[in-house]
């Protein structure tokens, strides 16, 4: 019998009761933004706190994609040569950093995250729409996951492009400075979220009969 939305709903809420320990790597871009950001403003003085911003921003960023960079690139070998990963690894290592240092604007550290569920949201939905499921076992590798990976792929476009539209409207209603505190726990909210909508997937395909 089909569940009802309250049931997932209420399904999906459940699952953050008992919440697993988060790696540290979740933490430490956040704590070097809101840590660097305010000493940064005191160096460099009131008046430059766009550059202190820009600053403090491409730090944690570096430091979230060295944490990261091992994963993507195992992610990408799934999916991709050798060659086209090591293009693709530089190119989302580097360019990101780059157009930062060339722009020295606090909005393009902004938009650089919500570019940056854009093109996720569209890779997802690109397999979706192509009936694929290639990414998503760059994600979920394990044999177990194989047979919840198309709707997974289905729920990744939601969750990016539900990420994307926070991300535009914090971007509208907060100011700069409190949306770094945002972009800080984003990754640990981001990792309760995801990890939640996963078991809800699991446990309701689990559920069905055969």
């Amino acid at each position: 019998m089909q569940r009802s939305l309250f049931d997932i709903f209420r399904l999906f809420l459940s699952l953050f009761q008992d919440l697993p320990p988060m790696s540290r790597a979740l933490y430490v871009p956040g704590a070097v933004l809101l840590l660097g950001y305010p000493v940064l403003v005191v160096l460099l003085g009131a008046d430059s706190q766009g550059q202190a911003f820009v600053i403090a921003f491409m730090l944690a960023l570096s430091v979230r994609m060295a944490l990261g960079f091992e994963g993507m690139v195992r992610r990408m070998l799934s999916r991709y040569s050798r060659g086209e990963t090591v293009l693709l690894a530089l190119a989302f290592a580097v360019l990101p950093l780059a157009l930062l240092s060339f722009a020295a604007d606090p909005l393009s550290c902004q938009r650089l995250q919500s570019a940056f569920y854009l093109v996720i949201s569209a890779v997802f939905l690109s397999d979706v729409m192509k009936n694929r499921v290639t990414t998503a076992a760059g994600f979920w590798p394990d044999v177990e996951m194989r047979a919840h990976l198309p709707n997974l792929t289905r729920v990744m476009v939601i969750y990016n492009f539900g990420f994307l539209l926070l991300n535009e409207t914090l971007i509208r209603t907060l100011a700069a400075s409190h949306w770094l505190l945002f972009w800080a726990v984003l990754p640990i909210i981001g990792h309760a979220i995801l990890r939640a909508l996963v078991l809800t997937v699991v446990n309701l395909e689990d559920s069905q009969p055969v």
